[in-house]
């Protein structure tokens, strides 16, 4: 899969000159999704070898094989945005994903209010119109028996690795395209609903809203650092309301 050809000198170079094409950003994107392609693969030729795994669709929805298979993937998708950035140097890598800048809680308070906003409109509207836990959700409880594991896979490994992807890797070079940043907000945040197709109706609502509150910190403060934190927040939030 080609790289673009220029390898710029400084992080101001990505601000000034339009280098990312849509079309080789979707190849990345497909690219993106092999790293699950091939642990469904490897996961699968181990049902088949382990004699004790009767019922693979069964062994698949358990809470603990799904907490191991995304931290498998976070890991094993991480190379994969290094090989699409291998032209630019270590710390261009770093701003390019919008990791360089540090956190500040001074700064954070106010997307953490925001934050706040967030669950407490989402909470107050499934109470209002009974919506009910998701099935998958509730499969998910009933099945996981290591909780720390879960919490390790959503609360640590999934924010982070989603947010280097979407609100890094692909908003960057999405805003530093035809599109322009307008249409990087809207492409992540539709791409990254899309993606957690598990859900659906009003979840996938509240997942959008999500996405476009996560890229418009990006947007203001240039941090994904932030937006990882938002991410983790909700999906603790998530995971002790479904536990309670």
């Amino acid at each position: 899969m080609a790289s673009e050809n220029e390898n710029p000198n400084s992080a101001n170079d990505f601000s000034i000159v339009k280098r990312f094409s849509v079309a080789n950003t979707v190849l990345w994107l497909f690219a993106l999704y092999l790293p699950s392609v091939f642990l469904g693969i490897v996961f699968g030729i181990y049902t088949t070898t382990d004699p004790t795994i009767t019922d693979a669709n069964a062994w698949f929805a358990d809470g603990d094989v799904i907490s191991l298979f995304s931290i498998f993937l976070a890991v094993l998708t991480l190379p994969v945005v290094a090989l699409a950035l291998k032209k630019m140097q270590f710390k261009q890598k770093y701003q390019f994903l919008r990791l360089s800048t540090e956190f500040c809680w001074h700064n954070f308070k106010p997307w953490a209010l925001l934050t706040l906003v967030y669950l407490t409109f989402w909470w107050v509207f499934n109470a209002m119109f009974g919506i009910e836990t998701p099935q998958i959700m509730l499969d998910l409880l009933a099945t996981t028996d290591n909780v720390w594991l879960l919490f390790i896979a959503i609360c640590i490994f999934a924010p982070i690795i989603e947010e280097i992807v979407f609100r890094g890797f692909l908003f960057s070079r999405l805003q530093y395209s035809i599109l322009g940043k307008s249409g990087a907000v809207l492409a992540t945040s539709i791409i990254f609903t899309l993606i957690h197709s598990q859900y659906q109706g009003i979840e996938l609502v509240s997942l959008f809203s999500l996405a476009l509150l996560l890229a418009m910190v990006r947007v203001k403060t240039n941090n994904i650092n932030y937006c990882i934190a938002i991410h983790s927040i909700n999906n603790f939030v998530s995971l002790v309301a479904l536990y309670w």
